[in-house]
């Protein structure tokens, strides 16, 4: 069917693993809105592995210097005010689901509710339906555009499903890579941690000798997280500037255990051989509804968190989660290691 419509979008705000929840989402959701071409822009180190995995499908802009017509933000409604006077259009995902996941709400929250309610009314600011707030993120960061929202969850989740896969056998092959990747000759006999994230999803060092001393612990090469692994005489190894690094490594170990960061994100569409530990973000927003290794979810009660970067305390006053101090989430990981 030729492609009539042309969207694009401004998804280089939010973390790499929303970027890669959306390019999953828009992927899926291009078989099912045949009449729309969709054109994105995403983080630069992202762009050889998404055009080589999503390219059949969808547009990978490369020029940083293009206009999408609409941008994610991340960003209050008076931060967006002189944008959106330009005539700038915005899609806010998170919104709404950062107020539904605060222990305590403000009587600020009620009247953002409200605000977003008029502005995505009017297209301004283009917001997901409370309803879908817990379902898979990737579902929910798209669905906010209104140009989509016909497309129910449950053909949505119908369409993920036959798409698994033929993404799991196109990232199980010749993947782009970088030189720099070296593999340990025992890799195979071995299970590879992806241990940190940028806020409270990393696994403590102490628990990492008690629990798990002979695996490698894989980071990326500018991560200074590394030094301290290596001074506790823990195995490490380096991944670069490709993402399919992440990939190769896993698919080489073997198992694979992560946190809920963006590695986790791209082996849920990689690899059915990983074990991914609930941390931070609610199961059913972080947990591809179609993958099929292993998850630990989070057992404590302040579960969910508000993402806050690592070197303040969370929300409720721990330096790391509190899951790590507890058994039965320890053993529940190991239990899940094969």
């Amino acid at each position: 069917m030729k492609k009539n419509k042309i969207i694009s979008i401004d998804s280089t705000v939010g973390g790499n693993g929303d970027v890669w929840m959306r390019l999953v989402s828009l992927y899926t959701i291009s078989s099912l809105k045949t009449d729309i071409q969709f054109y994105i822009k995403i983080p630069l180190f992202l762009n050889n592995l998404a055009t080589y995995t999503f390219g059949d499908r969808l547009i990978i802009i490369k020029d940083s210097e293009f206009i999408c017509e609409y941008n994610f933000t991340s960003l209050g409604i008076k931060d967006l005010l002189k944008d959106l006077l330009k005539g700038q259009k915005f899609i806010s995902p998170y919104a709404r689901s950062v107020i539904h996941d605060k222990k305590k709400k403000e009587i600020k929250d009620s009247i953002n509710l409200i605000l977003y309610y008029f502005l995505d009314t009017f297209g301004c600011i283009q917001v997901p339906n409370k309803k879908w707030i817990e379902v898979y993120q990737g579902y929910l960061d798209i669905i906010g555009i209104k140009k989509i929202r016909s497309v129910s969850y449950e053909s949505y989740l119908k369409q993920l499903e036959i798409d698994y896969p033929f993404l799991v056998s196109k990232l199980g092959s010749t993947i782009p890579i970088s030189p720099e990747l070296k593999l340990p000759e025992d890799l195979k006999q071995n299970i590879v941690v992806f241990p940190t994230g940028t806020s409270r999803q990393f696994i403590p060092i102490w628990w990492a000798k008690k629990n798990m001393p002979d695996a490698y612990y894989a980071f990326f090469y500018k991560d200074k997280d590394a030094d301290e692994f290596i001074e506790n005489k823990l195995k490490v190894i380096h991944f670069f500037e490709e993402p399919g690094d992440i990939i190769t490594l896993s698919h080489n170990a073997k198992w694979t255990l992560t946190t809920d960061s963006f590695p986790s994100h791209i082996l849920q569409y990689a690899t059915e051989n990983c074990t991914v530990t609930i941390i931070e973000v609610l199961k059913s927003r972080i947990i591809s509804p179609i993958f099929k290794g292993k998850v630990v979810d989070s057992i404590v009660n302040c579960h969910p968190c508000l993402h806050l970067i690592r070197s303040v305390n969370c929300a409720a006053g721990y330096k790391e989660c509190l899951n790590w101090k507890n058994i039965d989430y320890s053993n529940d990981i190991l239990n899940k290691l094969n």
